[in-house]
Formats: structure tokens, C-alpha cells, sequence
């Protein structure tokens, strides 16, 4: 991954752009001063954070925005989770399960559902989160979707979604985390007579670029899972790809994960035509320089797979999963 750091430093800004940053600059400076001063009392607590159109914004938010907000007014992109210009609400009555409704992925594809109306079924180990947008309106079930009883759970259900996936670990376990747990719940699915079935796996480019040099298993266990998706809904399942998801606002190491104002500028960066062409090379330097997806956009081609607003197929990569997200 490309150094937002390094890319900035090595980028010199037209003399235009430098006054025109510092007339906002000045500009925002006047605001402040003049609202310093209208306002008499403050305490301690409310200073340590600043309210902007309602939202609370942690100092770590804007330590983690900043550079990348930078980096993109510097290149002049923008690549952050795309919006739908008037949300597709489901039918009435439409109850969707969701396999790993509290993860990454999933917890963001349940307050997806959530807000078009869906009736939301999550299945995970976990079980109900901390806090979830919409929470109250979804039913947590807590059980290991490997061995559980689904008969009564996805009995009645228009689309069955999972976001179950492992990563690390030894080659058995990701391969079992990834291929026999979403092997067993498409048989379970189909048992159930639900028409869709949308999978969370991988884009093609990643393995094409790794496989047999690193996370053997965790291929394995995708190829398995998206055959077996495939044979048990044949015309009717989404498989969405993703290949490095960015969101949230901090970073993670396992798995590998920056947060939402560096994976969007990181986005715009590798989304350029001189970008584009490097990343046409292929191999793990090609990977590399491909552009990752926000969350949101995969949980957006999610969603859009599950209500029908998208063919079946592969959803593969971040264009095609950014053009699906727009249709949901």
C-alpha cells in the first residue's frame, strides 16, 4: 500500500491552490474567533470536543481525517463510500437472515436492511452487538453457523446473506472457516427453499495475485463456498468480491484494515488513469495498487444483491461493487 505520507510530501502544490487553502484557512480562523467570543462559558469536558451539525468529532477522528482530507484536496479525488441517490426500501413483509450479522461487513449490511424496512434476522457467535443503528428492530440469534439448526431460522426468509469469513490461522482452519461453514448454510438455505443467496467472498484479482504464496486455505475455503453457492442456487445467488475493505476510524492490524478518511483518499489515489495502468501489471505489485472499497459500498452491493436490484452473478471488485451499491 502506497504511503499517504510519502505521496504528499513528493506533491507541490500550484501557487492557486496554496491562497486558496489559506483563504479558507483565514476564513475558518475568523469564524472561530468570532465564536470564541459570543460565547461566555464553556467547561472543561465540552472543550475537548467540537460539535459540527450535530455530530460529536473525537480528537482522534480528526487526527485520523486530516491527512487524508489533505492528500485528497493535493490530487484533487475523492474516494469515499458511495451514496444512492434516493434509497430502494424492501417490500413489506421481506425477511432477510444474516450469517455474521456482527462483524465488519455484516453489522454494516444489518443497518443497511434495517433502514429499507427489511425484518432482520442476524445468526452469529457472538450474538447481539454492543451497539448497532437499528438494534432494537433485528433479531440476534447466537449460534455457530458451522453446526447450527437453521430449519425454523431461515424458514419464510426471501434471502439468506453471509458475511462469515475467517482470516489467519492455520490453512485447515481458514479453509473450514471459509468453505464448509458457508458450504453448510447454502445446503441449509436451499433445504429451506429460499430463492437468493449472497455471499461475502473475495475478488478474483486477489488470489490470481497470491494464491500459492500465502493464505492457501483461506482460497480454498472461498473457491469451495462460491461452488457450492452456485450448485444449490444456480440463477439466483450474488457473490459479492471485495478485495481490501477499508472503513471505520482507526486501524487494524489482523486483518489488515485503515480507516475511512484514509481508505477514501487511498481510493481516489488508485482510481486515477496513471493508476489504473500500473495496477494492470498484475502479481502482488498490481494487487497492490488496485483500489479498495469502503464498507459501506460493499454492504450497499449486499444489500442490493439480496433485494433483487442487481443480476446474479459476481459483483467482482471495487468498480462493479461500487456500481451496485449505487443501485440499492
Amino acid at each position: 500500500m502506497i504511503s499517504i505520507n510519502s505521496v504528499a510530501a513528493a506533491t507541490v502544490l500550484p501557487k492557486e491552490r496554496v491562497e486558496e487553502a489559506l483563504s479558507r484557512k483565514a476564513g475558518r480562523t475568523a469564524r472561530r474567533t468570532c465564536g470564541a467570543r459570543q460565547t461566555r462559558t464553556i467547561s472543561a469536558a465540552s472543550s475537548k470536543k467540537e460539535e459540527t451539525q450535530g455530530t460529536q468529532v473525537t480528537r482522534r477522528q480528526v487526527l485520523t481525517a486530516a491527512p487524508a482530507a489533505a492528500l485528497a484536496v493535493v490530487l484533487g479525488t475523492t474516494g469515499m463510500p458511495l451514496e444512492a441517490s434516493a434509497m430502494v426500501m424492501a417490500n413489506p413483509g421481506t425477511k432477510v437472515v444474516v450469517l455474521g450479522g456482527n462483524g465488519f461487513v455484516g453489522s454494516r449490511v444489518v443497518e443497511a436492511l434495517v433502514a429499507r424496512g427489511a425484518e432482520v434476522v442476524s445468526v452469529s457467535k457472538s450474538g447481539k452487538p454492543a451497539a448497532i443503528a437499528g438494534a432494537d428492530k433485528v433479531t440476534w440469534t447466537k449460534a455457530d453457523v458451522l453446526t447450527a439448526d437453521f430449519s425454523e431460522t431461515f424458514s419464510g426468509a426471501d434471502a439468506v446473506i453471509s458475511c462469515v469469513g475467517v482470516i489467519g490461522g492455520s490453512d485447515e482452519y481458514m479453509q473450514t472457516g471459509n468453505g464448509a461453514t458457508n458450504v453448510a448454510a447454502a445446503k441449509a438455505a436451499a433445504a429451506a427453499k429460499v430463492p437468493k443467496f449472497v455471499y461475502v467472498s473475495v475478488a478474483s484479482i486477489v488470489p490470481a495475485a497470491v494464491d500459492g504464496i500465502a493464505l492457501k486455505g483461506y482460497f480454498a475455503g472461498k473457491r469451495e463456498a462460491e461452488a457450492a453457492i452456485a450448485a444449490e442456487f444456480p440463477g439466483t445467488s450474488v457473490v459479492v468480491g471485495p478485495s481490501f475493505i477499508y472503513g471505520g476510524d482507526s486501524f487494524v492490524l489482523n486483518p489488515p484494515r485503515v480507516p475511512a478518511g484514509y481508505g477514501g483518499a487511498i481510493e481516489g489515489l488508485l482510481s486515477s488513469g496513471v493508476m489504473r495502468a500500473l495496477s494492470g501489471i498484475g502479481g502482488p505489485i498490481g494487487l497492490t495498487l488496485a483500489p479498495p472499497v469502503a464498507v459501506e459500498s460493499v454492504a450497499g452491493a449486499v444489500v442490493a444483491g439480496a433485494l433483487g436490484l442487481v443480476p446474479a452473478g459476481k459483483i467482482d471488485g471495487t468498480d462493479a461493487i461500487n456500481a451496485a451499491a449505487k443501485k440499492a
